[in-house]
């Protein structure tokens, strides 16, 4: 009989997963820009902690940040853990748990070995912060760079005849004013001898994504010492929009100034207007233009361009003309209505550890948030561009306002910055002074 109960308890105990009992089910939901690496983390969470369950749920930007804010609106506790977008962090923070709090309440839980100290210091602010509320950890780094044919620029003929022709070497462009020049001489429209049919490729649709394109244009003035002097320092979360006393920035002589690099640019550029990203990634894999200003997240699809092969001698990654290039990425955050809040802590903290943040970057191409993984020897043999131009360019980021207004601010800029490039509109201050008095009257809602 004894024996009898023994072997039920061990049958019972092998069903129910060897006597490890279910004590949380965590519930993720991740943009797929980084659901394939969150997943994989998720796997080997589990195996160290088979008591929890980790689904990873990858949802579009258009469908998570909806899907966000509702849940926390009726705070709902749908999800436990969420990846966001870093210009969110205004809007979600009312219904994200505040990690330093938690963390302070339930010392036991921190990890002695996650280094707080390690993250990038703009990365930990814009991935991790609203104001002083620590809602997230930094988890996906990017910023904009500046993609080239190395292959071209370092071709001799070229390299001669460039010179010929405007007096100065052949080199990747340091500012938008360089940067017109080689536009130019690689459009066949200009030099019928050039081997690509456009210099550069550009996005500047009427959508989000001219938003941020002006950005790459406007930081460099904003942050230039006398964009300083004049405007005051950058607010990491108002953003390069605003003065540092939360006035809009971009009605001014910089402002036009930007706008207009952006129009000298279009004529090198295949269909400005019409393309997105999409668009511009073919454009270059095709090796139809011969620089692209892109996010990190291209170079994978590139790898299989068969006119780009082999990718590591004909594409060169640098720093964005102007050096502010505008920022992008992801924080990694729980739910304040979660009920699992202990679990969730345990697991943002692994997936956004050292060896987590290395793998990433190695595997999947999610931008490195920590300093030692960016220095680490494998890393740096296999990318020694992060030193070069990742590190510079995540801090010396140029930034969308982070505020909960952001989205609406977002409209009204956009609409009116098309309408210039589109010549329906006059490039002056007083057509972006109505554009901030639009801003300051939402604002002041």
């Amino acid at each position: 009989m004894r024996k009898l109960c023994l072997l039920l308890i061990v049958g019972m105990l092998s069903l129910f997963g060897l006597g490890v009992a279910l004590t949380a089910e965590l519930d993720v939901w991740s943009s797929p820009d980084n659901a394939d690496a969150l997943y994989e983390l998720a796997q080997d969470f589990m195996k160290q902690h088979p008591e929890v369950k980790v689904k990873v749920t990858p949802l579009s930007w258009e469908v998570l940040y909806p899907r966000i804010l509702q849940d926390i609106s009726i705070k709902s506790g749908t999800f436990d853990v969420a990846t966001w977008d870093l210009m969110t962090a205004g809007a979600i923070a009312p219904g994200f748990l505040d990690l330093e709090a938690f963390a302070e309440a339930n010392p036991e839980l921190v990890d002695p070995d996650f280094d707080d100290d390690d993250f990038l210091p703009t990365a930990k602010h814009v991935y991790g912060y609203w104001q002083d509320k620590r809602i997230g950890y930094p988890f996906y780094g990017a910023a904009m760079f500046f993609f080239y044919r190395k292959d071209l620029f370092e071709d001799e003929a070229l390299r001669a005849n460039f010179k010929a022709e405007y007096g100065k070497e052949l080199k990747v462009p340091k500012s938008w004013e360089e940067a017109k020049d080689i536009a130019k001489f690689f459009t066949k429209k200009f030099n019928p001898d050039s081997p690509t049919e456009y210099g550069i490729s550009l996005m500047f649709p009427r959508t989000h994504t001219l938003f941020y394109m002006y950005l790459n244009f406007f930081g460099p003035y904003r942050r230039s010492p006398s964009g300083v002097e004049k405007f005051g320092e950058v607010d990491l979360d108002w953003g390069d929009y605003f003065t540092a006393d939360y006035q809009p920035a971009f009605n001014s002589e910089e402002g036009v100034k930007a706008i207009q690099d952006m129009i000298d640019l279009m004529e090198y550029s295949p269909d400005p207007l019409g393309s997105d990203y999409g668009e511009t990634l073919e454009y270059f894999a095709k090796g139809m233009v011969a620089m692209v200003p892109q996010w990190t997240a291209c170079l994978a699809s590139w790898e299989g361009a068969p006119d780009l092969q082999p990718v590591s001698d004909k594409v060169g990654i640098a720093l964005m003309p102007g050096g502010a290039p505008v920022s992008g990425g992801w924080g990694i955050g729980i739910n304040d209505a979660s009920n699992n809040k202990v679990e969730a802590f345990q697991f943002i903290q692994y997936a956004t550890s050292r060896e987590a943040d290395k793998f990433q970057w190695l595997k999947y191409r999610v931008g490195p948030v920590r300093q030692s993984v960016i220095m680490d020897p494998e890393v740096l043999a296999d990318s020694p561009w992060l030193v070069e131009a990742y590190l510079p360019s995540i801090e010396g980021a140029s930034h969308r306002p982070r505020i909960p207004e952001e989205a609406r601010l977002e409209d009204i800029l956009v609409g009116t910055i098309s309408e210039i490039l589109l010549g329906q509109r006059p490039n002056t201050i007083e057509t972006l002074n109505l554009v901030a008095e639009d801003w300051i009257r939402h604002l002041e809602k």
